[in-house]
């Protein structure tokens, strides 16, 4: 019962390369987070009281269609469209 020395290397690979894929995946995260921030700001009225919906729609639209054809689901773009935008409930 000793080591298999050529599993090792075959284990390690894959071992990094999860953490590899693991890395990216956080940091295209990371950059889609900053462009829904542009976009959030972009679509700001000039004194920042209120957003124009169309054109941040517009935005929210090109961006979900980039994120999906980088590979990232529908839903994690929700969850940081949500994170930038949260829904506030009228009184």
């Amino acid at each position: 019962m000793g080591i298999d020395w050529f599993e090792v290397p075959n284990n390690l690979e894959v071992y990094l390369n999860t953490k590899s894929q693991e890395h990216f995946q956080e940091t295209l995260i990371a950059q889609y987070r900053d462009l829904i921030h542009d976009a959030v700001l972009e679509s700001e009225t000039e004194h920042k009281t209120s957003l124009n919906i169309g054109k941040l729609n517009s935005k929210l639209k090109v961006i979900l269609k980039a994120a999906q054809y980088d590979g990232l689901q529908e839903k994690e773009i929700g969850q940081l469209i949500d994170e930038a935008i949260p829904f506030t409930k009228a009184a």
